[in-house]
């Protein structure tokens, strides 16, 4: 008899433009697993793009990025690839996950069925609540139409803390800071410090990589990992996340979908919102997008207009797709 764990969970899905919505469902997921149990495991299916075609219209991003994006997340412990559209309880056995993870919103196959119907009829399957406020639907929406948004409006210390965690999902990890290092907002770990730190140890040293990081993706995220593995072994990665205000160029995300996707990226321990750079001399800077960052990324060619591109070279289809879910044009 195959033997299935109570704290192993399986979440699937598409995770296509992956957005905070996907963040804080494997977020969400991963705290269905209590904060006292130490071997809890969350296994991220990812369904290829053949499975996605085949059910509900080819992907904006291919299944490496896709991959590779939902590997990234902090809260993930492993990716299966080619995870089955319709969940199959078998395909669970196999890692010995007892419940599959979904929000509380329908997902159907091509004909129509519910994909989880199997999994609840078992009773393995848990529910959590749908991000509210964002989807990949209204995101292309925004570049169909290019009715950018203006919202500088951050989320709240409550949801940006939720974010900022550990991979238990509860455990503080991802320091939040504003303007400067010195306006802390979310206090999280060093990665030479625990709470039996002692005064004599010395402080990490800290890099910079600022940018907007519109449309969070691989192109990104690589970049970030090179920096965190490669070329600041030893220092913490900090984000520097630029705002960009009404006389620029404006974001196709606002700052909240942006700090808290990539508050969801193992590769970071920490994010400064809207950097003063002549105040932070006491860290290195590096923009996003230096060649240093890039040099032999698998992902170097992934940029936003790649991804806009994408969405206008079928534009019809995206815009006959987002009829159906009650988008106008």
């Amino acid at each position: 008899m195959v033997q299935l764990f109570e704290n192993k969970l399986w979440i699937d899905g598409c995770f296509d433009f992956t957005h905070y919505g996907h963040a804080g469902a494997i977020l969400q997921a991963r705290r269905t697993i209590p904060k006292f149990i130490k071997d809890g495991e969350l296994l991220c299916g990812v369904h290829n793009d053949y499975e996605i075609t085949l059910n509900k219209g080819p992907p904006v991003m291919n299944s490496e990025e896709r991959y590779a994006h939902t590997e990234s997340n902090r809260w993930c412990s492993s990716i299966i690839r080619d995870a089955p559209y319709v969940t199959d309880p078998k395909v669970l056995d196999s890692y010995g996950c007892k419940y599959v993870v979904h929000g509380d919103d329908i997902t159907l196959d091509a004909q129509g069925n519910d994909c989880y119907q199997e999994m609840k009829d078992l009773g393995r399957f848990r529910v959590v609540k749908r991000t509210d406020g964002v989807s990949t639907t209204d995101i292309i929406h925004r570049m169909l139409t290019h009715e950018y948004i203006y919202d500088d409006n951050l989320p709240s210390i409550e949801l940006m803390s939720r974010y900022a965690s550990d991979i238990n999902g509860y455990d503080p990890r991802c320091t939040v800071y504003e303007g400067t290092l010195d306006n802390i907002l979310i206090k999280g770990t060093t990665r030479n410090n625990n709470s039996n730190n002692n005064d004599n140890k010395t402080a990490t040293k800290q890099v910079i990589i600022i940018g907007d990081f519109d449309l969070f993706h691989m192109g990104h995220i690589e970049q970030i990992k090179n920096a965190n593995e490669k070329i600041y072994p030893n220092h913490e990665i900090i984000i520097g996340l630029k705002k960009l205000d009404n006389n620029q160029n404006k974001t196709i995300m606002s700052i909240k979908e942006r700090l808290l996707s990539i508050l969801s990226c193992k590769y970071i321990d920490g994010i400064i919102i809207d950097p003063i750079e002549d105040n932070n001399k006491s860290s290195e800077n590096i923009q996003i997008d230096d060649s240093r960052l890039k040099l032999n990324g698998k992902f170097s060619y992934l940029t936003k207009q790649t991804i806009i591109d994408r969405i206008e070279s079928q534009r019809d289809l995206y815009i006959a797709r987002n009829l159906k879910k009650g988008m106008s044009y």
